[in-house]
């Protein structure tokens, strides 16, 4: 029986958290690395979710303000909480 790691691979990103009022993701960062701003973030199944544009908070687990090509909808917000983004 297999275990999975609980250390995240190099394309993991971060848990969405949250979807700002200007319709930004707000992204917790799994660990101390994370992708510089103007990366681009994709869901688990390969959709693009938007672009990196700010880093913040704290160096040992900082949180990624990913900004959409968009705004989600209420619908799709709430699909998107607790949703893993990877990098493109």
């Amino acid at each position: 029986m297999s275990r999975r790691s609980t250390r995240p691979s190099a394309r993991e990103v971060g848990t969405i958290l949250a979807i700002t009022p200007a319709g930004h993701l707000t992204v917790r960062a799994f660990g101390a690395e994370f992708p510089p701003e103007g990366t681009n973030v994709v869901d688990a199944r390969g959709t693009f979710r938007g672009r990196v544009v700010r880093v913040f908070g704290p160096v040992s687990r900082p949180y990624l303000s990913v900004r959409p090509r968009r705004a989600p909808t209420a619908a799709e917000g709430v699909g998107l909480i607790g949703a893993a983004l990877n990098r493109e």
